[in-house]
């Protein structure tokens, strides 16, 4: 196996002599496995090796696998890092799942020991194999994902390296258990309270034993090969950017020549824009299919015309297509989509104002404990489905609106609500409101009608969930 990996890392090319590499090793197989590879890889090329070990603050036991990792390190003169986490807290007080908020931490851990031992200098090397490589497809085609995400994870993505993404999970327990190597396991690792872990133990696990023997050989396969597809189309989507796009520095803002646009295949459409987004807000992991409809859809509309968009951007039909900048850099009025839009259906997502607004409608005839998981979210609501007799939409504030501030039916108008409330004035108008007719539903960022909440009684919920502003963090 290790032949398999040595050649796998000289393919992408991933430490060469005189590296310097940071191996974030848990104490689970995988990252033992990572840790005898790069003890072995020693002893044919030079580098210099360290080993960070990341306590997460989530399980009692978490001490005695930074023990575990030290002593290991000890044993092969490997200097060691513990760091020390509490990610239960970081996840609440960021409004993130533990999951996430522990990859983020574990990320900054390695930067932060890099920047401090090797001026930023090192690579990263981390134990994710196939296995973990068909979860994340998996995952993110549920999720809906575009192209790239169902490329899944990358041999090499910037200074970080993942040297057993060649092989399987069996194959590294195999390994060990051949060499009589011990590792830690993480008792989380069998519950199914996050996503992935209920695809690993259900999902993936049944494709291989009821649908087709090698499921997680073949789906990293396809992602091979739609990384292959990712790369042609960026160079196809480059392409378009120099023939369709002007830019300007001074503010920074970008024209899209509407005839060139209208010229390029419904793809290349949106790949643009999403590339266009990128060279305005690099960090742009707000903007969404949604948002780029809605600027294909600006195409179609007359000139002056203008969206709302994540990060303070805008878009404006102008007589030679589409111009994106910032509100600062337009040189007009702050302007803004007046125009409503209606969530239709039973499930689906919306552009408005820059943000976006995903909804899901949901039988809960069955649920007894509804009452006690209605979310505290404050970007995430639930409403009586029932309740509602007309078409829902979001839209900015109007004349006549009002808002049931009390069970037994009392009203109060918005903008006496939004007095009482202390919104400041310039803030009034540019807040979102979810909508049935006049009545308001949820005023966002801030309460939901009492005449829409759900009760024991509730039989279908419409859960409205919105993201892309500063209220989703």
């Amino acid at each position: 196996m290790l032949h398999k990996i040595m050649a796998f890392m000289a393919e992408f090319h991933m430490i060469g002599p005189e590296d310097r590499v940071i191996a974030g090793v848990s104490g689970g197989a995988d990252s033992v496995c990572l840790f005898y590879l790069l003890l072995a890889l020693k002893e044919q090329i030079p580098f210099d090796f360290s080993v960070v070990h990341v306590d997460h603050g989530i399980r009692r036991d978490a001490g005695e696998d930074a023990a575990y990792v030290r002593r290991l390190c000890q044993e092969h003169d490997v200097a060691f890092t513990l760091i020390e986490e509490d990610v239960p807290a970081y996840a609440a007080a960021h409004r993130l799942g533990e999951e996430e908020a522990g990859r983020y931490l574990r990320y900054q851990a390695f930067a932060q020991v890099n920047a401090r031992v090797y001026d930023g200098g090192a690579k990263i090397a981390v134990a994710h194999n196939k296995n973990d490589r068909a979860e994340t497809v998996l995952f993110q085609l549920f999720r809906g994902s575009g192209l790239h995400g169902m490329c899944g994870i990358k041999p090499v993505q910037g200074n970080v390296i993942r040297p057993l993404l060649c092989v399987t999970r069996e194959e590294i327990e195999a390994y060990l258990a051949e060499r009589g190597i011990l590792y830690r396991t993480d008792s989380t690792n069998a519950e199914d309270g996050h996503a992935r872990n209920r695809i690993r133990h259900h999902i993936l696990s049944y494709a291989e034993q009821e649908v087709c023997q090698g499921s997680t050989e073949h789906i990293s396969r396809t992602a091979d090969m739609l990384t292959q597809a990712a790369a042609y189309l960026d160079a196809q989507t480059e392409e378009a950017y120099q023939m369709c796009v002007t830019e300007e520095a001074r503010p920074a803002c970008v024209t899209i020549s509407a005839d060139a646009f209208a010229r390029l295949h419904p793809y290349l459409q949106g790949s643009l824009l999403h590339r266009c987004f990128g060279k305005l807000a690099p960090a742009a992991k707000d903007v969404t299919s949604a948002h780029v409809k809605s600027v294909c859809a600006l195409f179609e509309k007359q000139v002056g015309r203008v969206l709302t968009l994540p990060y303070g951007m805008t878009a404006e039909r102008t007589y030679q297509g589409v111009l994106l900048g910032y509100k600062t850099g337009l040189g007009k009025k702050e302007a803004c989509e007046d125009t409503p839009v209606f969530l239709e259906g039973e499930s689906g997502e919306v552009c408005f104002g820059g943000r976006i607004f995903r909804f899901r409608v949901f039988s809960c005839e069955k649920n007894t404990d509804i009452l006690q998981t209605i979310p505290k979210n404050i970007c995430k609501k639930w409403f009586d489905y029932d309740r509602i007799k007309k078409p829902i939409a979001v839209r900015y504030r109007k004349t006549g609106d009002e808002l049931a501030i009390n069970a037994a039916g009392g009203t109060k108008s918005l903008k006496k609500y939004m007095i009482d409330e202390k919104i400041p004035s310039k803030e009034r108008h540019r807040i979102p409101l979810v909508v049935e007719e006049d009545h308001v539903l949820w005023v966002t960022g801030y309460r939901i009608s009492e005449a829409y909440k759900v009760t024991a009684d509730t039989k279908r919920i419409i859960e409205i969930y919105m993201s892309g502003g500063k209220e989703d963090g």
